[in-house]
């Protein structure tokens, strides 16, 4: 392939320049829904002081369990309460699944292998977007990965801190979003054992202390769920009466949804969460189709006399992918968890063979894949000039990196290995620069909730307040604004709350004149048009037809 300085070299300074372009999206407002809602959640048990009880708004909260509250508690305590120390702890999770990532592919792969593998899970669109748009995936992708390391170092050391350090792995990982924590690792590791007809590995002494270990992590939430919902039957949650957390938390919220007896359903296609992988896993879809059908191939093939390459990472991901496609609620980030296994098959495949042969099949997949990066580099183009004006400089950018991506490409005397790599990350880290220094900020401003409660915290006093006239809150507003919130306020209750020069208002426009006839001194501060950001559709994107698709809000002051 390259000489072994370079190509760490290379490996080195990609992982860095990747992780300063992600920390660019780092302070980007929170979007609604979920995102917003787990920082609200972990800002109100941040200042409530009450850690074992999950609340959001004053209500119960049962969809989620824990550990990406108490960690974004622990970084509000160190940082003080800001978007970017939400996300700190999840992309610190992420950072640690690349690393995982690394380390288990080492144990079965050469250290080139195992350094590919990292940096296609550190460089997919998958890893932007849990870094970005930071929900409970995120934290998940790295407990996940950080256990099925520590357990395949166990399986070739015995020793029994490694399997000690998977089971807290497990721990954390369902700590974060439940069953699926362990039904990962177990399953991957099931898919080894019955492949290569290792029975006795079902059964060995260090798991006892294992589950003991998984059960210590999880006590403190099933105590709290306990409290919280199971010792109180005249409670209602989601529609269920007397609901019971801990069957909720290990049943219900996962299985359920496959049983039917979760009442969640968004009707996906068949189809859903292979197309939303395949962009997920961009930009290293075209070479993981045929590493993945190559792999699956071998194995059938050698099915009866087994090799020793491990089974792990292919069959952690078809099952697991095969489970998530029987629930009745699908969203693509789901699929993401299993995105560390697929980035080790994919690893396997381009470096046997960029280090045994670039031609044949292979090259053909590689001028698939320059389509795909010139496509990327086309979208970064509409994004700066379609979507969102942008100052010149963008497209000059966009242009440079380019030129230098078809120099790359087309320099004979550069090797071959050298192409691939380069015309891989360079578009790629393009494209999220774009994104994040951009798209996201524009596309942001339309976010009405956080735009709203930005303005108020700069012009309002200490002891003033905010009104959300009839229409529910959005959640953003909850999260940035620092003033108290009353909510639902309607015609009647207005005039009791309004307090003269402390007093501000946010309402639909359609409901300015209500407002002015309860109260002609109420004044406008400033006109909003928003759109609900995680619903981007082509009107909106195109700014030709952009404005038919505006909310417009009104901030009033009293």
């Amino acid at each position: 392939m390259t000489d072994s300085k370079s190509f760490n070299l290379f490996f080195q300074v990609s992982l860095i320049v990747l992780g300063l372009i992600y920390c660019t999206g780092m302070q980007i407002s929170l979007m609604d829904v979920d995102a917003a809602q787990y920082a609200l959640i972990s800002k109100e048990m941040f200042l409530s002081g009450r850690f074992l009880e999950v609340m959001v708004g004053g209500q119960d909260y049962l969809d989620k369990p824990p550990l990406l509250f108490w960690t974004t508690c622990l970084s509000f305590k160190v940082f003080g309460i800001h978007d970017w120390a939400y996300r700190l702890p999840s992309v610190l999770c992420l950072a640690l699944g690349v690393y995982s990532v690394f380390r288990f592919a080492r144990l079965f792969y050469d250290e080139r292998t195992a350094k590919i593998a990292a940096l296609i899970m550190a460089s997919c669109c998958a890893s932007y977007l849990m870094t970005n748009d930071v929900r409970t995936d995120t934290m998940l992708t790295g407990w996940v990965m950080f256990s099925i390391w520590q357990i395949a170092e166990f399986n070739h050391s015995s020793r029994l801190k490694n399997i000690l350090g998977g089971a807290l792995g497990i721990g954390l990982a369902m700590l974060t979003k439940g069953p699926i924590g362990f039904l990962i690792p177990v399953v991957a590791f099931s898919s080894e054992f019955i492949y290569k007809k290792q029975w006795k590995n079902f059964f060995r002494w260090q798991y006892l202390p294992a589950l003991i270990v998984i059960a210590l992590v999880l006590f403190p939430m099933s105590y709290g769920l306990y409290e919280q919902f199971d010792l109180h039957p005249e409670k209602t949650a989601y529609s269920i009466k007397s609901p019971s957390g801990l069957k909720f938390f290990f049943w219900t919220q996962s299985f359920g949804r496959i049983t039917g007896e979760s009442s969640l359903s968004n009707n996906p296609d068949p189809f859903f969460l292979v197309h939303s992988f395949l962009w997920g896993f961009l930009p290293w879809t075209v070479f993981f189709l045929p590493a993945v059908f190559i792999q699956l191939r071998d194995k059938i093939k050698s099915f009866r006399n087994p090799d020793q390459s491990e089974v792990i990472s292919i069959g952690g991901f078809l099952v697991i992918f095969l489970f998530l496609s029987l629930s009745k609620y699908q969203l693509p980030h789901y699929i993401f968890v299993i995105s560390p296994l697929a980035a080790v098959i994919t690893a396997n495949y381009v470096n046997r063979n960029l280090t045994e042969n670039k031609s044949g099949f292979f090259s053909i997949v590689f001028r698939v894949h320059i389509f795909v990066m010139l496509v990327i580099y086309s979208l970064a183009f509409v994004l700066v000039n379609f979507v969102f004006s942008a100052s010149a400089l963008f497209s000059i950018f966009i242009f440079v990196s380019l030129l230098v991506f078809l120099f790359i490409l087309f320099y004979k005397r550069l090797n071959f290995s050298w192409r691939v790599l380069y015309c891989t990350i360079l578009p790629f880290g393009t494209l999220v620069l774009i994104l994040n220094t951009h798209f996201y900020p524009n596309l942001l401003s339309f976010q009405t909730g956080s735009r709203m409660a930005m303005d108020v915290n700069q012009i309002s006093s200490k002891d003033s307040r905010l009104l959300i006239f009839k229409s529910f809150p959005v959640i953003s507003t909850n999260f940035y604004c620092k003033l108290p919130i009353v909510n639902k306020v309607n015609e009647k209750s207005l005039p009791k709350y309004l307090v003269k020069g402390k007093t501000y208002l946010f309402a639909d426009s359609a409901d300015s004149e209500i407002i002015r006839q309860i109260n002609p001194e109420i004044e406008v501060v400033k006109n909003y048009r928003g759109f609900p950001v995680t619903q981007l559709d082509a009107t909106f994107l195109n700014p030709a037809t952009r404005a038919t698709t505006l909310e417009k809000k009104v901030l009033f002051r009293y």
